[in-house]
This record gives C-alpha cells, structure tokens and sequence, in this order.
C-alpha cells in the first residue's frame, strides 16, 4: 500500500460516526455495543499515489472522559474497513475521541525515520507516516470515517535531460532524515540529527523522496556520463503535508537546479490543489485587509462576531486554469460572469476588473482542497465540514453554522436562526450586510446539475432586471444531502452531493429587498467562494 500513520492516543482525534447507509435511523444511544467491533472507514484526501491495500494495519487509541478505553489496538484494513478484535463499550451515549496513525509498530511511535535509499522496492511507500484523529465520536454498528492526513514532506523531482545520456541517479544531500512525532501525532525534524544523503525513488519520468518538515538548504547531485554534478540551492522551508516541485535542468557540462516551492498539500482536502505558503499572506485585521498568494482581500468583522472576507477569492491552484465554455463540467475553476453588452444574455469574461471585483467561480470539489472526481461517497463529504480548502491559512470555507449565524435563514430543514444579526424578520438581508461592509452582491453561477451532465448553463440573468445579475449560488462545506445514479441505492455510485452555501438574490425591486438565504448548492455547479476566518 501506500501508507498511512494512525494518530496516536495523545492527538485531539477528530471522529464523527458516519453511517454507510443514507437512510439509516440513528441508533438509541442507550444501546449496548460491546458485541460490536470498532470499524475504522479510511479517507484520504487527495493522497497522491496512497492507497491502503488489504493486510495493511493501524495503531488505535480510543480515549473517554473516564480515561483511555485502548491503546494501540491493531486493526487490519479488509478493502473497505480497518477492524480487528476490539469491541465498542456498552455505554452507546458516552463519547469518545480516536487516534490512528500507519503504519502499525508494537508501540506508539515517538519517532520516525525515513530510508536513506529510497530508490529500491517498496521503500518510498515505507517513508509515508499518516494520522488520523477524530473526537465526539460515538459506539456505532457503522463503520467510523476518519480522515488520514501526511505528516511528513514529498519533493517531486523533474528532470529536462539536455545530455543525451541515461541518468543513474539523483540523490538530495544534506537532509535530516528522523522526525520526532507529538503526542497529537504531528511531525516535526528532530534536532541534533547528523545530515544525510537521500537517494530518490524514480517512477515514471520523475523522482522523489519523503522527508520530515525542516529548514534546509539541500544539494542536488545527478549521476550520468560516468560523473556526478551537484548544485548547491538556496534555504527552503519544508512543511508537513506540504508537495514541492524540484527542476533538474541537466546538460552534458553541468546542471541546473530550481526548487520552484510547493505546489500543493500532499493529504489535506482544505489545500490538496494548491495552497501556496506566501510571504506576502498576512493579516492587517486593524486595517481591514489580509494578504494571500499575492493579492490583498478586504475583511470584515460582522455583528455574528466572525471575520468575514468582504471580496470573493481569485485564487487560481496550481495546475488549473479558469475555463470560459459550458462544456467544460470538470475544470473546477471558471472565469466569473457578466451580462453581454447588448443585455440578453450572460457571457464569461477575463476582464482583469472584473477578476478583481468578482473572484472566480469555483466547483466544489475545488473550493474544498480537492480535483474535481475525487468525492465518491457521503463519508468524505461529511468530513470537510468546515475545512480550509482554498482559503488562506486560518480561514475556511463557510459552514452552515458559519451561514445561520450571519443571515438567519436558510432552505429546510435548517431551522431560522431568528437571532441572526442580518436576518430581517423574513430573510438575510444585503442591504443590512453590506450597511456593515459585507459588500456582496450576485455574481452569477454556472448550474451543472450532477457528474453525468456534459454541459452547463449560465445562472443568474433575468430580462426584467437585465442591467446586473440577478443571482448566485456561493459554495460552502457543510453537507447537505445525496442522490445516486440509482434512486436510494447507494451501491449504485453518487450522481450528485450537496453542500450548503449562500445564495444572494438581487432580483427586486429596489435593493432594500434583495435577499441573501442559505441553500443548497450541487457539488459541479460552479460559484464564488468567500472565507471565514476561524475561531480563535
């Protein structure tokens, strides 16, 4: 397999029980369990070339308030699950939180080394430590869904072989190779270590080596033509869960090495498309402003007491370009909207002003660190609740909570929350947001019903309010519901899932009245994405 490390007793695990069948009724919390196994459902998001295979083990810890019900309990991956001969407690009311960490040693790691020969069989995969924790977590008959997350860094080498002759061998010099893991499982370079010589692992055209997160300034050294050249590069700062992109230019005389930084979050659904570490990602709370990937963002704090960003991103992750056609149902990322000039229609547009002002329009998938495809079942959909996604660091993509809490109202069955500060009585009002300097307003969407439609339409133009858009579906991460290709028959594959997000409506008469409710939002309709900072 590709490994994965279980968390370990000391993390803060993350588990929510999640049921395998849509329909299933929550089970009585007075039941007794203790004849039921404790099943673990693995997702990895976006785990680049990590698979768990039959025969490949877990450590688990499940701790209570009364104290710690197993430590290190071996469970054994069967193609769907993790389970071994741990049962649940009886008492089915009483939470509890998990850590799981791959692979399975006797004891819980404290450290973990990595090969210093990675290019032979199976030893990159060996390099790989994952965790996953998961808290609030109660006895199920039902599988548990924990999301498994890599702790360590990845380079990814490409070579443009200039030389005409075979390369042997690229080797990274000057590398910490053991990295100390924390209670909560997270991995850290340990201090002291003597420097190592890794030799990286080639599959297909490229190479690559696993390394623990560290500060360090690595020598690349080729092998061909009988000789050896090394490039020296400059100090670069590795992150845990962190994928970075290493150029070899090599020519007959002498190469060439460019570390072009990281290009995306190896594990974490909330960065997995391109999150990027920028200098320039700051907050300026005091002046109204953040800094990300470049670009500065407006922000606000709104009467719910939250953060708010006051402008939709216009972040585009590394390897994706904004499509501007209908046809193009998985690209993730859209040029946002305007209405044509002789206002009949819609049309897209790379107008840099309207970039700037409206952000770009993104499909779910995307907007929650994903690539369009990768969501397959309601278990990993549930877990992104409240992720980063594409959003900077300490911000994430809008929850229901995050919604109710600031316009009150959203589509049954979420109850209005008649205490929301931009809830007027009847819905979430615009005109009391942007009185606050929300500064929102409809921005169109592209509606692609379900993964088996091969075209869009354009959403939010109305000929009775032709000068401006009247409408817009913006995305969030809370998950909303399902339908698969065959009605409730969830072995038949999903067809469509849901999140809730936000959805302005400026088709009114006077602005005074345009709307801004909570709704559900397909997961390939394509729409604005706007962060929420987090909870300090």
């Amino acid at each position: 397999m590709k490994k994965i490390f279980p968390i370990l007793a000391g993390l803060a695990l993350l588990l929510t029980a999640c049921e395998n069948k849509e329909n299933k009724e929550p089970v009585a919390p007075e039941t007794d369990f203790s004849d039921v196994a404790v099943r673990i459902e693995p997702i990895i998001t976006k785990a680049t070339e990590t698979n768990f295979e039959n025969g490949d083990a877990i450590g688990l810890t499940i701790s209570r308030e009364a104290g710690v019900y197993a430590t290190n309990e071996k469970l054994v991956f069967d193609g769907t699950a993790f389970a071994g001969s741990l049962k649940w407690y009886a008492e089915g009311g009483d939470k509890a939180t998990l850590a799981a960490y791959y692979p399975y040693a006797a004891e819980v790691p404290t450290s973990f080394t990595v090969a210093t020969d990675q290019s032979a069989a199976g030893a990159l995969a060996a390099c790989d430590f994952l965790s996953a924790v998961k808290a609030d977590v109660l006895p199920s008959a039902n599988a548990i869904s924990m999301v498994f997350k890599h702790q360590l860094s990845r380079i990814v080498i490409t070579v443009v072989n200039n030389s005409g002759a075979a390369i042997d061998a690229i080797t990274l010099k000057g590398l910490n190779p053991k990295a100390t893991i924390a209670a909560d499982l997270t991995a850290t370079a340990t201090e002291g270590t003597t420097p190592v010589d890794i030799k990286t692992a080639k599959s297909g055209d490229n190479y690559y080596a696993i390394v623990p997160p560290q500060t360090v300034s690595i020598k690349a050294a080729v092998e061909y033509l009988g000789l050896t050249r090394e490039q020296q590069l400059t100090e670069a700062e590795l992150l845990a869960g962190k994928q970075y992109s290493l150029t070899i230019v090599v020519n007959a005389a002498d190469i060439k090495v460019i570390l072009a930084g990281e290009i995306e979050n190896w594990t974490d659904g909330g960065e997995i498309t391109g999150q990027p570490e920028d200098p320039d990602n700051n907050e300026h709370l005091d002046e109204g402003y953040i800094t990300y990937a470049g670009d500065k963002y407006n922000v606000v704090k709104m009467d719910d007491g939250k953060w708010w960003m006051a402008q939709n991103l216009r972040f585009v992750p590394a390897g994706l370009t904004p499509a501007s056609e209908l046809t193009a149902v998985t690209a993730g990322i859209f040029n946002p909207l305007k209405v044509n000039d002789g206002q009949t229609a819609l049309e897209f547009t790379n107008d840099a002003d309207i970039i700037a002002a409206n952000g770009y329009l993104y499909q779910s998938e995307v907007a929650l660190g994903l690539n369009v495809g990768d969501l397959t079942t309601v278990a990993a959909a549930e877990a992104l609740e409240g992720t980063q996604g594409i959003c900077p660091k300490g911000w994430h993509v809008p929850t229901i909570a995050d919604i109710t809490g600031l316009v009150g109202k959203a589509v049954s069955p979420i109850t209005t929350n008649t205490e929301a500060p931009y809830y007027n009585g009847s819905n979430g009002s615009i005109a009391l947001l942007n009185a606050d300097g929300f500064n929102i307003e409809a921005y169109g969407a592209i509606t692609i019903q379900d993964n088996t439609k091969t075209t869009g339409t354009f959403m939010g133009f109305m000929s009775s309010y032709k000068d401006h858009l009247t409408s817009s579906m913006m995305i969030g991460s809370t998950y909303a519901g399902v339908t698969y290709n065959t009605s409730n028959d969830e072995t038949s594959g999903v067809k469509n899932l849901q999140f809730y997000g936000l959805m302005p409506m400026t088709n009114k008469a006077t602005e005074a009245d345009y709307t801004c409710n909570g709704t559900k939002v397909s997961y390939r309709i394509a729409g604005p994405v706007r962060c929420v900072r987090d909870a300090e």
